[in-house]
């Protein structure tokens, strides 16, 4: 198979890769062992092409993990960084916010009552507890959280 693609489009998949590499990164969901991670080895193949498209200069060579990766710049510079930093930023508040709600939730109906009801009733009686913890966050960030 053969991909043409401008050399905008090439830079916006290499983006694409990075961001999509660095989050399987996180997970077990492929096997750690080397040669084994099909989308490591995807993503290798799309950074070796960098020199044949004359885009050399965005993709290194790390020498800690023997792996082709993108360079310090071209992350800083392309807006990868901020885009990552913006997505770990609204994550983190989204998965707080309706993991609180969630354990309210479950702790105020119990887990009989919630599994009698329709989706759509569940739905209704979680949202409260969802706007209570997007209201504190929005209002106090961390402020007022206490363990």
């Amino acid at each position: 198979m053969n991909l043409e693609l401008s050399i905008e489009q090439y830079e916006a998949l290499l983006k694409l890769v990075f961001m999509g590499d660095w989050i399987v990164g996180f997970s077990d969901y492929e096997s750690p062992t080397p040669g084994e991670n099909r989308m490591s080895e995807v993503a290798q193949h799309i950074y070796s092409q960098a020199d044949s498209v004359g885009l050399s200069q965005l993709v290194t060579h790390d020498h800690n993990s023997e792996s082709l990766t993108l360079t310090r710049e071209f992350e800083e510079s392309s807006g990868i960084a901020d885009m990552m930093e913006y997505y770990e930023e609204e994550t983190f508040w989204e998965e707080l916010i309706h993991r609180l709600a969630h354990r309210d939730f479950h702790r105020h109906y119990g887990e009989s009552a919630i599994a009698s009801m329709a989706i759509e009733e569940r739905i209704e009686k979680e949202t409260p507890f969802v706007e209570k913890y997007a209201n504190e966050f929005n209002e106090n960030g961390l402020e007022n959280l206490k363990i």
